[in-house]
């Protein structure tokens, strides 16, 4: 550990070789990182903690990520940041994650340099420096576990206070990327619209009170708008808020 932690996340999956993967990846960074091997003993550390990100693994058994998020939903309990990792091929999954509030998702399988790097973004970070990266690139793999059924059903609120690290108001107007701009309107309950410009067009996300709804572009919709966005270069972000 390079300084004394100043950011707190929490790891949440099943499979013990990846929440030990977590650990060393982050090792590096200002974090401190609890870990918890089920949807249940996670809700019970949230009760108790206030963390600034969650990394949540979808598919486990008993209570399942989706079942993690909706549950917290019920109870009112405040989350923070929440970046799902899943596969690629659970697109509806990942998609009522996001509608639930996630912030963001990872897809397995992922390397280390990935993970830091999307753990930085969301926490606005600054990227470690290439030195301080392992030799050997490791992989999160897919685990092929079966998808369980949460029984918890409901709304609940989302409290902004739960994370205190946001370098800046945040309001309509350019933004330094996508990232950003989709934990930004997850952070602060927020309802419009996000406009990513690349050189094949426009892509638009659509958010209500911190909640994406829908996401276009170049005629694809939902995660696989959102799978092509994040593969080509971006020429500019906005942010277009609604009262």
């Amino acid at each position: 550990m390079t300084d004394t932690p100043t950011y707190h996340l929490l790891a949440v999956d099943d499979e013990i070789a990846n929440i030990n993967f977590y650990k060393v990846a982050l090792s590096r960074l200002p974090i401190a990182v609890d870990t918890a091997t089920s949807g249940g003993e996670a809700f019970e550390l949230l009760k108790k903690k206030q963390y600034d990100l969650v990394l949540l693994d979808l598919l486990m058994p008993g209570v399942t990520g989706i079942g993690l998020l909706q549950k917290a939903e019920r109870e009112g309990l405040m989350l923070p940041i929440v970046l799902v990792c899943s596969s690629v091929s659970d697109k509806s999954v990942i998609s009522q994650a996001l509608s639930l509030g996630a912030g963001g998702y990872l897809t397995k399988p992922f390397t280390y340099q990935q993970l830091v790097q999307a753990v930085c973004d969301y926490l606005n970070l600054p990227h470690p420096q290439s030195g301080a990266k392992v030799a050997t690139p490791i992989q999160v793999p897919v685990q092929p576990i079966s998808k369980v059924e949460s029984t918890f059903v409901g709304q609940g609120t989302h409290d902004s206070t739960a994370l205190n690290k946001e370098p800046k108001p945040f309001g309509t107007g350019k933004v330094e990327s996508l990232t950003r701009a989709m934990s930004s309107m997850v952070f602060h309950k927020k309802t419009g619209k996000v406009e990513v410009h690349t050189a094949s067009g426009m892509g638009v996300l659509e958010y209500e009170k911190g909640r994406l709804k829908s996401v276009s572009y170049s005629g694809k919709t939902s995660i696989d708008a959102l799978e092509a966005l994040r593969i080509v270069p971006h020429r500019a972000v906005y942010v277009e808020l609604k009262n």
